[in-house]
């Protein structure tokens, strides 16, 4: 009899990747911030709002 575990494959949570992208995302934007974001900036930075022309 096999103990071993083996997975199935890769397994793909796409809730779970589109959370991790959302959060790298607000991370970049606090890191090239020098001050706490405005939550405009956080909604800009998050794809709720679209982006200043300018």
């Amino acid at each position: 009899m096999d103990h071993e575990r083996r997975r199935p494959g890769p397994l793909h949570d796409h809730v779970a990747l589109d959370e991790i992208e959302l959060y790298a995302e607000v991370l970049i934007a606090a890191a090239r911030a020098d001050r706490r974001l405005a939550m405009e900036e956080l909604d800009r930075a998050l794809g709720l709002v679209s982006p200043e022309v300018g």
